[in-house]
C-alpha cells in the first residue's frame, strides 16, 4: 500500500458516538421531593458502583452489591431499588434502558429487598412499652393518687382504712385466723392516754384509731399507718422497747404519716399500679385488686421524700408536747445491735442515716426540757400486758 500523496486528503473518521444520558427519578428518604438523576456506573475497590447525578452536581454512589428491588410496586411497571444498609433513599426505574442498566450491574440487583431484621422490631416495641409502664407506674400514678386523695371525702378515706386494717390482720397472720387485735382494759386506756399526748394539738378530719395486734406467733417487730387515721402496732415492738417514750417516738413518726396524708395517696398508688398490672398479665376482670390493697400498700414502701417528712413532723410534734425525740434513736440502735437490720423499723432508719445521726446527735447533747413521762410506770406495764 502507497502513502498517498501529497494532493490527497486522509480518509476521515466520525468520533464515537456519545451514549444518550440514563435517568431515573431519586427519592433521598427524608423529604417527599422527587430528584431527576443520570444513572452511570464506574468501577470501585470493592466492585462496581451505581453513580447518580443529581440536577445540582451532588453524586451518590450505591454498591451494586448492596441494591436490591423493593418487591410489591401494586402493578407498576417502574421498578424501585434500595439499599440492604436500611437507608431509606429510594430509586425509581422506569422502563427502557435505565432498567437495562440497573439488571446488567449485579446478578444480586433484583433479590427483593428484605425487610428490617424482627429483632429490631421486637426490641423497638418491647423497649416502648417498658418505658410506657415504668411512665404510666412511676409518674402518672403517683400523681393521680396525690390528686385523688385530695378530693377523697373522710368517710371514704376512713371506710378504705378499715378494709386495709382488716385486710393485713390476714396478711400478717402465720395461719388463716386473722391476727388478735388485743384488748385489755388498763391496757386499752394506757394506750389511749399515750395516743392523746403524743397527738395533742393536731387537727384530723376523722378520729385517730390506733390498735395492737398480737403476733406472738410470728414476731413481727413493726409499726404501720393505713388511711382513715389507722395506726396499728405489733406487740413485739411494744415488747423491744424499754420505755413508753419509745413507743410515742414510733407513733409519732407513724402519725406524720397520717398528716402528710400518705396512707391514702400510698393505697391508691399501689391499688392503681395493681390494676394495671393485672390488665398487663389478662387478669381483665380486676380479680384480686381489692383483695390486694393491704400487700400492695405495705409491701411497697413510702418514698424517701415521705418517709423524711414524717420523721420531721415526728422530731417537732414530741419537741411540742414535751417529749423527747432521742428515744427513737436509742431504741433503733438497741434494736440493730440485737436484731441487725432487720424490715421494718430498724431497715427504714437503716436507710436514713442523716436523720438517724441528727436524732442521735440531740441525744448527744441532750433533749430539751420535757415534761412528764409519757406515761406512769404502771399504765405502761398495763400497756406491755395488753395482750395478755
Amino acid at each position: 500500500m502507497t502513502s498517498p500523496g501529497p494532493w490527497e486528503r486522509p480518509a476521515e473518521t466520525s468520533p464515537p458516538p456519545v451514549p444518550e444520558p440514563i435517568f431515573a427519578d431519586y427519592f433521598d428518604g427524608r423529604r417527599a421531593l422527587r430528584n431527576r438523576v443520570a444513572l452511570s456506573f464506574e468501577d470501585g475497590a470493592r466492585g462496581r458502583v451505581l453513580r447518580l447525578e443529581l440536577a445540582d452536581g451532588e453524586v451518590v454512589r450505591w454498591p451494586s452489591r448492596r441494591l436490591r428491588r423493593v418487591a410489591d410496586q401494586a402493578g407498576s411497571e417502574d421498578r424501585v431499588y434500595g439499599l440492604v444498609t436500611g437507608d431509606p433513599a429510594r430509586l425509581v426505574v422506569s422502563p427502557g434502558p435505565a432498567q437495562d442498566l440497573l439488571s446488567r450491574l449485579a446478578s444480586e440487583t433484583d433479590r427483593p429487598l428484605p425487610g428490617p431484621p424482627l429483632w429490631r422490631r421486637a426490641l423497638l416495641v418491647a423497649g416502648a412499652g417498658v418505658v410506657s409502664v415504668a411512665f404510666l407506674l412511676m409518674v402518672l400514678l403517683p400523681g393521680v393518687a396525690t390528686v385523688l386523695s385530695r378530693f377523697m371525702s373522710p368517710e371514704a378515706e376512713v371506710a378504705l382504712g378499715e378494709l386495709t386494717y382488716q385486710q393485713t390482720r390476714v396478711m400478717f397472720a402465720p395461719g388463716l385466723t386473722p391476727l388478735r387485735e388485743c384488748f385489755r382494759p388498763e391496757g386499752n386506756s394506757a394506750l389511749q392516754q399515750l395516743t392523746e399526748r403524743v397527738a395533742d394539738g393536731v387537727d384530723l378530719p376523722f378520729p385517730l384509731q390506733v390498735a395492737v395486734l398480737d403476733d406472738s406467733e410470728s414476731p413481727i417487730l413493726n409499726a404501720y399507718a393505713v388511711a382513715g387515721g389507722r395506726i396499728t402496732f405489733f406487740d413485739s415492738m411494744i415488747q423491744a422497747a424499754e420505755s413508753p417514750d419509745e413507743i410515742a417516738a414510733v407513733l409519732a413518726h407513724e402519725l406524720g404519716h397520717v398528716v402528710n396524708a400518705d396512707p391514702v395517696r400510698h393505697t391508691l398508688q399501689a391499688v392503681s399500679g395493681m390494676a394495671v398490672v393485672s390488665v398487663l398479665i389478662g387478669d381483665i376482670t380486676g380479680g384480686g385488686v381489692l383483695g390486694g390493697t393491704a400487700g400492695a400498700a405495705l409491701q411497697s414502701s413510702y418514698s424517701r421524700q415521705a418517709e423524711l417528712e414524717a420523721d420531721a413532723f415526728a422530731h417537732e410534734q414530741l419537741h411540742a408536747v414535751g417529749l423527747p425525740p432521742s428515744a427513737l434513736a436509742r431504741m433503733f440502735e438497741r434494736l440493730r445491735a440485737e436484731y441487725g437490720d432487720v424490715d421494718g423499723l430498724v431497715a427504714h432508719f437503716s436507710s436514713h442515716p442523716q436523720l438517724a445521726d441528727r436524732i442521735e446527735t440531740a441525744g448527744r447533747v441532750g433533749d430539751p426540757v420535757i415534761g412528764a413521762p409519757a406515761l406512769t410506770p404502771k399504765d405502761w406495764q398495763a400497756l406491755r400486758a395488753i395482750c395478755r
